[in-house]
């Protein structure tokens, strides 16, 4: 079951990246060159990250400057959290009220911190406000980018009739991962509750694969491995988990990813030429004692 569960995943979150790309007047993806990207980017070597390689791959394929890709690519993690974090929140609410073993130094902060940032994120972000605090002074300027990024939450729920597969590929994304990682539990011997599973997962993912370099590589096992322990489970039991775990989740993809990479790298790189070519015009253009001065 974890096996089969962490190869379908990808299917799923598919569905979420087509949808992203595409809102508030992005390119329409198709399916085999989303597939391609995000099989690309979850695979190992992708060096900057999984959302490093979407930004070079929206950017290539929206033809535009990397502002827009930077919002989708920061959209897209905030589609992720959107759905995981509450899932987290309301685990760690469980546990707390039926007395789990779990370290309540891990309770508490998911049962307190979630709700007030949640709101706060999305207040922030919605876009008269938004132009407001960063019209404001430099440090918000600073923060503008990430503000549109959790803005892109309000888009997909706004246009909910045409942007609903974003959820529903997110939702699905989430599910197939978290009962990934419940067989690879299962699989060891161990029955953890379906609540410290959630939790265990989402304090593991605190850095999702997809936003770590190599995908994840070391610090996922690292994280998964401390976060099942703190839900109450021996650190031996809990690394043999990961590890059965990480066999769908970072060896397979391996696969599709050699695969995919050969499609992609073009395209990334005919993006960036076709950003670079008008910096060189410019360049020749200017007089020969700028050029030598700069």
């Amino acid at each position: 079951m974890s096996i089969c569960a962490a190869l379908l995943a990808p299917g799923a979150y598919v569905l979420a990246y087509r949808a992203v790309a595409r809102a508030h007047g992005g390119p329409e993806l198709e399916v085999g060159m989303a597939a391609r990207v995000v099989a690309a980017g979850f695979g190992p070597f992708a060096v900057g990250g999984g959302f490093a390689l979407d930004k070079r791959a929206l950017q290539a394929l929206h033809k535009k400057s990397d502002h827009a890709a930077i919002v989708r690519v920061l959209g897209l993690g905030a589609l992720e959290w959107a759905l995981l974090a509450p899932a987290a929140w309301l685990s760690a609410v469980v546990l707390l009220i039926a007395g789990s073993q779990a370290m309540p130094s891990l309770l508490w902060p998911w049962a307190l911190i979630v709700p007030p940032a949640f709101v706060l994120g999305l207040w922030l972000a919605v876009p008269d406000r938004r132009e407001r605090l960063t019209a404001r002074g430099r440090p918000l300027a600073k923060l503008e980018v990430t503000f549109r990024g959790v803005g892109v939450l309000h888009l997909l729920a706004k246009d909910i009739a045409t942007c609903w597969i974003a959820w529903v590929g997110a939702a699905a994304y989430w599910v197939l991962e978290i009962a990934a990682f419940y067989g690879a539990l299962r699989f060891i011997g161990l029955h953890p509750s379906g609540w410290a599973t959630i939790l265990a997962y989402a304090t593991g993912y605190a850095l999702t694969r997809r936003s770590l370099p190599l995908g994840g590589a070391g610090a996922t096992e690292a994280l998964m491995t401390f976060a099942l322990h703190w839900v109450g489970i021996a650190v031996p039991a809990a690394l043999a988990s990961v590890a059965v775990y990480r066999i769908g989740n970072f060896v397979l993809p391996t696969i599709p990813a050699l695969i995919a990479r050969p499609h992609v790298t073009p395209l990334i790189d005919a993006g960036e030429e076709r950003e670079e070519e008008p910096a060189r015009t410019t360049a020749q253009r200017r007089p020969a004692f700028e050029r030598s001065s700069s």
